[in-house]
């Protein structure tokens, strides 16, 4: 029986969402594109959702920027989306979704709070990230759509966001902020006083002043917060759900990515492709007789021993992570700085087919 041979895009080609994970500098924006592409080319409707705020994105298509509302790459491409991040933006039109009015609604945009918590608050990029995300894929658009995360840690801030909201928005002090106590706990809050007399001679009385009006105007649309957030999280759960781990075989990109597929295991997901990318390509054997330079031989007996120990280096690394095996995309030694260049990435990712994993006797 022969053996059976696994595409990666036999891997990922029916998924609704594909997150794309992986350490900085292993071409992962890059490589999210190129799936994006391969995937529109087989007839999906594919958007390419970048959440990095590095903006690799835009300058691995050619293009001079990318908004945060999805525009086709090219007109040669009609299934080929992409879209990026703006934090802000998703915010307020959150606001403005569960908002009871449009008073309350300008009431909370218009609160300095508010406006701090959009462009400082930490965590402010992962929680409007996942809620893009789902509004994406409420609207139905499309077939597919690849997040191109962070690196490494801020991913799995990302994937960790909708639960750590929801948790936040559950929190006793949060809900006590937002709705005047009952008449039993009245002492409670006179008592209380003081202490907010003793922070705002420390922080200001306007800042204090401008954070209760915040809590006050947010009452009654963190429901619809943690709806979402309760919601994204199933959604990242789900079977049509599928992660991409990008690397290189660089040792230490290598050693990233198993610490991202355990700190994935621990909140619940799974690690279900691995790329690992820019390996040095395979040449073979060569004819020694060719009469070809001395330097020439001995470049190409260099390159040959380089692919065979990135392929020990691999071997090694894969050992104990519990991975079916990895995808390999060699180094095509261009820039992929427009779609013709990027083109030919996914045409060498259409190629790739998945090399078992061989444990060690």
């Amino acid at each position: 029986m022969g053996t059976v041979v696994v595409e990666l895009l036999d891997a990922i080609g029916t998924k609704e969402t594909l997150v794309c994970i992986g350490p900085g500098g292993v071409g992962k924006t890059t490589s999210a594109a190129a799936v994006g592409m391969m995937l529109a080319k087989t007839g999906r409707k594919v958007c390419v959702l970048t959440i990095d705020p590095a903006r690799r994105l835009a300058s691995a298509l050619g293009l001079d920027r990318v908004d945060s509302e999805p525009v086709l790459a090219s007109p040669e491409l009609p299934n080929y989306w992409v879209a990026m991040l703006d934090p802000k933006q998703t915010f307020d039109a959150m606001i403005k979704r569960y908002a009871s009015s449009p008073a309350q609604e300008q009431e909370i945009v218009d609160n300095p709070v508010y406006r701090n918590l959009v462009t400082r608050l930490s965590g402010t990029q992962e929680y409007m990230a996942f809620e893009r995300l789902w509004e994406l894929r409420e609207s139905q658009r499309f077939d597919t759509i690849v997040v191109d995360t962070p690196p490494a840690q801020a991913a799995i801030d990302f994937l960790h966001a909708p639960s750590r909201l929801a948790g936040f928005l559950d929190n006793r002090v949060f809900r006590f902020m937002l709705k005047p106590p009952p008449l039993y706990l009245r002492p409670i809050a006179m008592a209380t006083r003081s202490l907010v007399k003793q922070i705002a001679n420390v922080v200001g009385a306007d800042m204090v002043n401008d954070t209760m009006a915040f809590f006050q105007a947010f009452s009654g649309i963190e429901d619809g917060f943690r709806e979402r957030a309760l919601m994204t999280s199933e959604l990242l759960a789900s079977e049509t759900t599928s992660y991409l781990l990008v690397s290189s075989p660089a040792p230490d990109a290598l050693a990233a990515g198993s610490r991202m597929v355990e700190l994935l295991r621990g909140i619940g997901h799974r690690v279900d492709s691995v790329l690992i990318n820019r390996v040095t390509p395979t040449y073979g054997a060569y004819p020694r007789d060719l009469g070809a330079p001395d330097d020439a031989k001995r470049d190409l007996e260099r390159l040959i021993q380089m692919r065979e120990r990135e392929q020990l280096v691999i071997d090694e690394w894969g050992q104990g992570l519990g991975l079916d095996g990895w995808y390999l995309l060699e180094d095509l030694a261009t820039d992929v700085s427009n779609l013709a260049a990027l083109g030919e990435v996914a045409i060498a990712m259409e190629r790739c087919a998945l090399v078992p994993f061989q444990p060690k006797e």
